[in-house]
């Protein structure tokens, strides 16, 4: 517990500002990605407009309240209560009413984009979607099924708090669009919302009974119709009626005519026999005469009174007497021929009277019959005319009732019609999205949060130690020193911190020395910073607490023989023998020190003090020469070097020969300090052999790239067999930018 709390005072803002600045490569490419994401974004994308449109949830009536109640009636309410909206938000949503906008809109079409981003987008979705279905993981819905789930997935039905409205928004690319699918939504939706609370039955019954005898009276019309063509029926009581009228007056003729005819028959009978018995003008009653007879019977009463004269007078063979009874049997033949000419025209008369009468009598006959067939077919046509009554009767009750079922209906509609649109979707001008000032900022902000994540996550799940802390949190050694990287030494200038907490002038010349010696990033030559330290004080002080720890060894050891190795390859571990020993050689003059080369595989002290590489240690190993032969001086009075020699390729492990431990024993004797520069410990197994022979052991560390679980391996793998002195940290960097580390 102390320790958690001793480690969570440790962390300072300081050390903030480290992980930070430490991963800010991390943080810069998560931020510039999110900014250029969000811009691309805002700037290639299809406008996404938002219409948003309101219901009203009114109280519900009374039963008993009536629409056309008078004025005066109580009108009580019943509040809204929450389980009503949720069902009114749950009609909204369900699949009949969207259904119903989708029929009405045609929205199976979908809306194609615009922009080359969405169209690829849409392309992209719609060969995913293929694919789903050919694999079977999806099924593929019909366009209205998919159109309906489309609308219910861009729809957002959300009632507002402390209200009685529901608000319905729907966001999309086209405002005309989308705005007329909220208002045909709200509007479709009140329709629904009436036909699924109102009461059904009556209406529709009676409706439906109203249109069956409307269809009877229709066809009792047309029989009855059919009935009266057929009968030629108008109205049978005034047909009887005019019927009886006509016959009397049929009747009264008939019998007036039948008077004219007998009259007529008497006249002309004694006319005829007038004629029979006498033959003379006169035998014609005046009845029956025409004027012409009568002028004829004028003339000739004068002329026989004459001819009686002139007879009486003369002889008839006179010639007066022969003129005027000339005259008179003219007079005689014309009367005759009137007279048969009258008889004639009466016998005519007769005969027209008694065609006449012939036909009255066929009239009355007919009427008489017609009435009888009338009289006979009444009964039949008061039965269709009952069942016409009847007929009618019914279809206009049905229809009443159906009146009545609609305005109850209509009244339980206006009761059950308790929501309202209260406000309309309006076309809007504005985007919802993409608001590019916004996103801008926010692109920013986010990234910058999501940055410092990833940089902070980046940071602790990275492996490798970064500073002494690190080593000391995580492995079981302790931290020697530690090496500031020289690079940036040289990009950055100014001063860095110490081991100690202090700073030292930084270094603005060549890491390497003037001979020529340059760093190496990979193999080569190693720089020699010490050969003058007086132009590195920074890295001298990083060397002196190394050399300060060999000689507090030192005061148990006559001497001391330490192994330089690294954790992993190319992390300084020459760099680190090379110039340790050359600040031993600086400070304890008084002290012979030796530096052995004992890296096979990556030797560099005979390039590194400019020395020849044979005759070397493995010249010595394999007995071909003695110590003495293979010693080189090098730059300080009291430094010697052995380099590495001439490869034994007869041995395949050198330092397992006798030989060596005979080496060891034998340079123990003649130096003070004796520093093997070897390979990684885990890559040679020489490495092995040589730390079992030595004091102590030096790990050379290199930052932001040796992890700690190789550290702790190396720990482990030697923790029997050798005394790991502690760990040396190379290429240290100080990642807070000067001005900003000074203040705080």
């Amino acid at each position: 517990m102390n320790e958690s709390q001793e480690r969570v005072r440790r962390i300072s803002f300081r050390d903030l500002l480290t992980i930070f600045f430490s991963k800010f490569h991390v943080f810069l490419g998560i931020l510039i990605t999110i900014i250029v994401v969000t811009m691309g974004v805002a700037f290639f994308i299809d406008p996404i407009y938002k219409v948003t449109g309101n219901i009203l949830v009114k109280p519900l009536l009374e039963q008993g309240v009536k629409l056309m109640a008078p004025p005066s009636t109580q009108m009580s309410t019943q509040p809204v209560r929450i389980q009503e909206i949720t069902s009114e938000v749950s009609i909204l949503q369900s699949p009949q009413l969207l259904s119903m906008v989708v029929k009405e809109l045609d929205l199976t079409k979908e809306e194609k984009p615009k922009s080359l981003l969405s169209r690829a987008a849409l392309y992209l979705a719609g060969q995913v979607n293929k694919l789903m279905v050919a694999l079977g993981l999806s099924v593929q819905p019909s366009p209205e099924d998919q159109a309906v789930l489309a609308l219910k997935k861009k729809l957002d039905i959300l009632p507002i708090a402390l209200s009685n409205v529901i608000e319905i928004s729907l966001t999309g690319k086209s405002p005309e669009r989308i705005t007329k699918i909220v208002n045909t939504l709200m509007h479709d939706y009140v329709e629904y919302h009436v036909f699924l609370y109102r009461a059904k039955g009556a209406r529709d019954f009676y409706a439906a009974q109203a249109q069956l005898f409307a269809q009877s009276l229709k066809q009792a019309e047309d029989d009855l119709e059919n009935f009266k063509k057929k009968w030629a029926i108008i109205e049978i009581s005034t047909q009887n009626d005019a019927n009886i009228e006509l016959l009397r007056m049929l009747r009264e003729n008939l019998a007036l005519v039948q008077a004219n005819i007998s009259d007529r028959q008497t006249k002309i009978g004694v006319q005829k026999r007038n004629l029979a018995r006498t033959g003379e003008v006169g035998a014609i009653t005046k009845d029956m005469q025409s004027g012409i007879l009568e002028e004829l019977i004028r003339e000739m009463g004068p002329l026989l009174i004459d001819r009686e004269r002139i007879a009486a007078l003369y002889q008839k063979s006179s010639q007066k007497y022969q003129s005027l009874n000339r005259q008179v049997e003219e007079i005689q033949k014309g009367y005759s021929k009137q007279t048969k000419e009258l008889l004639q025209g009466s016998a005519l008369d007769l005969n027209g009277l008694n065609s006449y009468a012939a036909v009255l009598g066929k009239h009355i006959s007919e009427i008489e019959k017609k009435s009888l067939l009338l009289s006979e077919k009444q009964v039949e046509y008061e039965r269709l005319l009952r069942e016409l009554k009847q007929q009618e009767k019914n279809y206009l009750l049905y229809l009443n009732k159906t009146e009545e079922a609609r305005i109850e209906e209509q009244q339980d509609s206006s009761r059950a019609s308790n929501v309202i649109v209260s406000s309309w979707g309006k076309v809007p001008s504005v985007p919802v999205f993409p608001k590019k000032f916004l996103m801008g900022f926010l692109s920013l902000v986010i990234g910058s949060l999501m940055g410092l994540a990833g940089a902070f996550t980046a940071y602790y799940m990275d492996h490798t130690v970064r500073t002494p802390e690190d080593i000391s949190r995580t492995c079981g050694s302790q931290v020697l020193t530690f090496i500031a990287d020289q690079t940036q030494v040289m990009a950055g200038g100014g001063s860095i911190p110490t081991a100690g907490g202090k700073s030292h002038t930084r270094i603005f010349s060549k890491l390497s020395l003037e001979s020529g010696h340059t760093s190496r990033p990979g193999g080569g030559v190693v720089p020699l910073w010490m050969a003058e330290p007086q132009r590195y004080p920074g890295i001298l002080e990083s060397f002196r607490p190394l050399k300060a720890h060999l000689q507090f060894l030192a005061k148990s050891h006559p001497s001391i023989l330490i192994q330089v190795t690294g954790a992993n390859r190319h992390t300084g571990a020459s760099t680190t023998a090379s110039n340790l020993a050359l600040v031993l050689a600086w400070d304890l003059v008084d002290h012979r020190i030796l530096l052995v080369d004992g890296n096979l595989a990556d030797p560099s002290a005979h390039r590194t003090f400019g020395l020849s590489r044979e005759p070397g240690l493995l010249n010595y190993l394999t007995g071909e020469m003695d110590l003495q032969q293979v010693v080189q001086p090098a730059m300080r009075p009291n430094l010697e070097v052995i380099t590495i020699g001439k490869p034994a390729t007869q041995v395949l492990s050198p330092f397992d020969l006798l030989k060596f431990a005979t080496f060891v024993e034998v340079v123990r004797t003649r130096y003070d300090f004796v520093l093997f520069d070897s390979a990684p410990i885990l890559g040679s197994s020489d490495s092995l052999t040589i730390s079992t022979k030595v004091d102590g052991v030096i790990l050379v560390a290199e930052a932001n790239r040796t992890r700690y679980e190789t550290i702790i391996s190396i720990e482990n793998y030697l923790h029997d067999s050798a005394n790991v002195l502690g760990i040396v940290l190379n290429k240290r960097r100080f990642v807070i930018p000067k001005a900003l580390y000074n203040i705080i």
